[in-house]
């Protein structure tokens, strides 16, 4: 697991002084240089001037809420790749996640926190702040490196989309995970005859929203897109393909099976086989031209 980067710089902006404590309280005392802004007015300035590793913003302050401050963020060449989490108490729905995610947010959590959860999701985005500045990075040196160290190159190119598939991987494995959970609690309710059914819904719906579908997506396509530049525009070509074409096709770069595509998108392995012949004939291939083959070489 890659290690991450002494002292992350981490700048907070949250109006209520209460929850900057309890922030502080679930990271590791002095693991982090912590950075704080009452709005996200002054969280765009210190972002500006200071540069930090990552922004947690909370979405309603005063002066400026968090959604605009993510807008102005990213429209600024000096701040527009630090990762963003947008955490709220009450902007919680479906649709605000959407509106979080649509601005520029890499993450959203949701108020009050869990410990392990928050302390797990701020390394991990700090970890993929890493890992971005190192392929930019590589992608601009690349062109001046000799062949041996184009190769080379590559080689570590190619490590990290290993890295991003094995990512890709676990966030399968804990889509599989969460069904099977679902459906066990589905069959308690039926067992108990609904005796339980309002704390049964309640665990349904927190277990349902961690099986964010669109979620995982969005946030696969910022890092996927970070290893393969370009790789959406080269596939679409003209093709019109759709949304979930273009998804597919990702998943077979980094070369996923019909099972895991199936789990990452929702719906049965049959469909997922129905899905690839359509897709097939709409990038006009030859029968004899294996597809996984012809997206592998994109």
């Amino acid at each position: 697991m890659m290690a991450l980067a002494e002292k992350s710089k981490i700048l907070i902006a949250d109006d209520d002084p209460q929850n900057l404590e309890v922030m502080l309280a679930h990271l590791e005392n002095g693991a982090y240089e912590v950075l704080y802004a009452p709005n996200g007015e002054k969280a765009v300035e210190i972002a500006t001037s200071e540069r930090p590793d990552l922004i947690i913003l909370d979405w309603e302050m005063p002066v400026m809420n968090g959604i605009e401050a993510i807008s102005i963020i990213r429209k600024n060449e000096i701040t527009k790749d630090i990762p963003i989490v947008m955490a709220t108490g009450v902007m919680t729905g479906a649709v605000d996640l959407k509106t979080a995610l649509d601005a520029g947010a890499n993450d959203f959590l949701k108020k009050p926190f869990e410990g392990i959860e928050f302390k797990a999701r701020i390394e991990n985005a700090l970890r993929l702040a890493i890992s971005q500045k190192e392929i930019k990075k590589q992608h601009h040196e690349i062109l001046a490196l000799s062949k041996r160290e184009r190769v080379l190159l590559k080689e570590n190119l190619d490590f990290k989309t290993r890295e991003l598939s094995s990512a890709t991987l676990i966030d399968y494995q804990k889509n599989e995970l969460l069904a099977n959970l679902l459906e066990q609690v589905k069959r308690l309710d039926n067992l108990t005859n609904n005796l339980y059914a309002p704390e049964i819904k309640k665990i349904t719906r927190q277990i349902s929203s961690y099986a964010n579908i669109d979620k995982s997506w969005s946030n696969f396509k910022k890092h996927f897109d970070e290893v393969h530049p370009n790789f959406f525009e080269s596939v679409n070509n003209g093709k019109a393909l759709t949304n979930n074409e273009a998804r597919i096709c990702a998943y077979l770069k980094i070369g996923l099976g019909n099972k895991e595509i199936a789990s990452l998108t929702n719906v049965e392995s049959g469909s997922v086989r129905r899905a690839l012949h359509r897709l097939k004939k709409k990038l006009n291939l030859p029968q004899e031209q294996p597809l996984r083959e012809y997206i592998s070489e994109i």
